[in-house]
């Protein structure tokens, strides 16, 4: 069981249930640039309810003959969901395959091509419509705790999909991962798994000390919008920015390389690091690359309705690609996945 995580807006006390029907959970994959018309890879802008992101590329694969090695996401949708999101086919000198929009489970809404292929995480945002049902006692307080995501972000914890169904993955990386073969795609996982799960006890950490809303001197930021990252002193004009939502201090997903952190956010991993040995040892000879996570993330556009007579609350919201929209829930709800109510596939 993983540790209980804290929550910087005080608990959630109002229940909730999402995913009780795969159109209560839309997701639309934001790419941020527009594909080009022309090249090598086909984009597909494709619509699917029931499959995993894996499971649909297999899918493609299949239908249109094509080598699933070739087929590239760049990022993970939901299964018990409505997910439209971007693929692209390596098809270099070939007319597209895909002459039918509608396969088992999916349709192909737009095909266009563009000179590269689609690589993990390099789409911009998601947007998300929600409706979670069973919500009863919608007062005040979780207004305003919706008012503070809104204004100012949420915790940036990695959500319970990264540690698996029976949220086991961190036990399973540690017994898995010094085996000789596991395919790419698992090891990756379960690399991943480890390394949220330190960032996590990080970000808990500066919850708990009370040192998440504003920056510590030592901290490095990354700007809104970008993966750039820097380190400075921690002056009024620093502040300012932090406190117009320009920038977001960081903390480490643990890997070998030269740290920007200094003073006490630096301390306070070396703490976490320390409480979790094996998992640092396992990462060691994994042979990780430092990267740097924010410790907050922003919504864009976040609206809400709420039906007292129903018990539904509707969403709408934008995410920046790797936060989860789970995490910005738990701010606010105990919001359970019914979806793992039905059999395992």
């Amino acid at each position: 069981m993983l540790p209980r995580l804290l929550y910087p807006y005080g608990d959630a006390p109002v229940e909730a249930c999402y995913k009780s029907l795969p159109e209560d959970f839309e997701v639309e994959e934001m790419l941020g640039f527009e594909p080009t018309g022309e090249g090598e890879h086909l984009f597909i802008w494709v619509e699917k309810t029931g499959l995993s992101t894996p499971e649909l590329i297999t899918r493609i694969a299949n239908d249109h003959a094509v080598n699933a090695a070739h087929i590239s996401h760049s990022g993970l949708k939901d299964k018990h969901a409505v997910t439209r999101q971007w693929l692209s086919l390596h098809l270099p000198g070939q007319d597209s395959p895909i002459a039918d929009s509608q396969g088992d489970g999916y349709r192909v809404l737009r095909q266009v091509r563009h000179l590269k292929k689609l690589r993990p995480g390099s789409h911009k945002a998601n947007r998300f419509r929600l409706r979670l049902r069973q919500v009863r006692d919608f007062g005040e307080s979780t207004r305003q705790q919706i008012e503070a995501v809104r204004n100012a972000g949420f915790a940036n914890y990695f959500g319970e999909q990264r540690f698996g169904r029976q949220q086991d993955n961190v036990m399973r990386a540690l017994q898995e991962l010094d085996k000789r073969r596991l395919s790419r795609t698992r090891r990756g996982l379960l690399v991943s798994a480890l390394r949220s799960h330190l960032f996590n006890q990080i970000l808990r950490r500066r919850i708990e000390l009370d040192c998440w809303v504003t920056p510590l001197p030592g901290d490095v930021f990354m700007l809104r919008g970008s993966h750039s990252i820097f380190s400075d002193d921690l002056d009024a004009d620093l502040l300012a920015r932090y406190r117009q939502l320009d920038i977001s201090s960081c903390a480490s997903l643990y890997g070998s390389g030269a740290t920007l952190l200094a003073a006490e956010p630096l301390a306070i991993e070396q703490e976490i690091f320390a409480q979790h040995p094996e998992i640092v040892a396992c990462l060691e000879r994994q042979r990780s690359q430092l990267q740097m996570r924010p410790l907050r993330a922003l919504t864009e556009d976040l609206d809400y309705s709420y039906d007292p007579q129903a018990g539904i609350l509707e969403l709408e919201l934008s995410l920046p690609a790797g936060s989860y929209v789970t995490s910005l829930l738990a701010h606010f709800l105990q919001a359970r996945d019914a979806s793992h109510d039905r059999p395992q596939d």
